[in-house]
């Protein structure tokens, strides 16, 4: 069945509304992020070496992992694609950012749910609610409102930094250095060659790396595995081959750091991603969500009044 997307003219942002049984392995194109939300019954979702039972109300984000769709259950899902690319001027390493956001009950995030989880839940239902009822008149400034909260709150940076209240100047650090390593990967990588980029001593980004993230080397290998994603997924290349153009060292290394972030060898990643072949998938239009989205807005509503009263207590 043909994918349904339905684009709005003027606005980084296109809607698909879906109920899904199976899906096998999807990767976005570079430069998108898209959040995928159940509005009624229940989906599992795996990506990187995680996995969801996603129900109504509940999201994820993802941006350039690899995800797929299995045993969904009378469900009724809303994915929103953003074109990070137009936002290139307000936010210049945004191309280059990853983001964690898993607005799930089973989750690892410490700091979930958080202000800014329940902020983007409501901005994603008032975007359905206008969309079903045609009306696009503030879809723009709610989709920007998105952004904004993904390059503040949802930074990978932020998470291993271990709270949202990172400073400002700390953030934008991590993101120019995860930024050089995005565009590098492939080539031999030293702290000098980062420092001299940034015009800072190697001395002083080896304490910022350990102090405010997981250390260079590390973030390195994450970088480098996670592109290698992509060359599993989709090209016949050997795990030399690979290893060898992720920018890794030897395939030892490769090994290790694909493990420790992927709970799994990148031979198992590949099976396992490869297992769900069959799409069973249909798509649906804006209005068939009205009859939920009033139930889900009322208790999204309900739960913050809830909140800020016993806050106020």
């Amino acid at each position: 069945m043909a994918e349904n997307r339905m684009n709005m003219d003027g606005i980084p942002l296109s809607l698909k509304i879906f109920s899904v049984e199976e899906m096998p392995v999807k990767k976005n194109r570079h430069g998108t992020l898209e959040i995928i939300m159940c509005l009624k019954g229940s989906v599992q979702f795996s990506y990187a070496y995680e996995q969801f039972t996603l129900k109504a109300g509940e999201y994820i984000a993802v941006d350039t992992d690899a995800y797929f769709f299995r045993n969904g259950r009378d469900n009724l899902c809303a994915s929103f694609l953003i074109d990070l690319l137009e936002y290139q001027d307000k936010y210049p390493y945004i191309e280059n950012q990853f983001f964690v956001c898993e607005g799930v009950a089973e989750t690892d995030v410490e700091y979930y749910p958080s202000v800014a989880h329940e902020v983007l839940r409501g901005l994603m239902l008032l975007i359905l609610k206008a969309v079903s009822e045609n009306d696009y008149s503030r879809i723009r400034e709610m989709t920007d409102k998105i952004v904004d909260i993904f390059v503040r709150d949802f930074d990978l940076a932020v998470y291993h930094y271990g709270s949202q209240d990172i400073p400002h100047d700390t953030l934008v650090r991590m993101q120019q250095i995860n930024s050089y390593f995005l565009n590098h990967f492939h080539e031999k990588i030293t702290l000098q060659d980062v420092a001299e980029s940034l015009n800072i001593t190697t001395g002083y980004l080896s304490e910022f790396m350990r102090k405010n993230s997981i250390g260079f080397n590390n973030m390195l290998g994450y970088v480098r595995a996670n592109h290698s994603e992509t060359l599993l997924l989709n090209t016949n290349k050997n795990i030399v081959e690979i290893s060898e153009e992720c920018g890794f060292s030897d395939v030892k290394y490769y090994y290790s750091s694909f493990k420790k972030w992927y709970k799994c060898t990148p031979r198992q990643f590949k099976s396992r991603y490869s297992q769900v072949e069959d799409l069973v998938i249909e798509y649906k239009s804006a209005d068939e969500v009205s009859v939920y989205l009033n139930e889900l807005i009322s208790k999204h509503y309900a739960k913050i009044v809830m909140e800020d009263f016993r806050d106020s207590k």
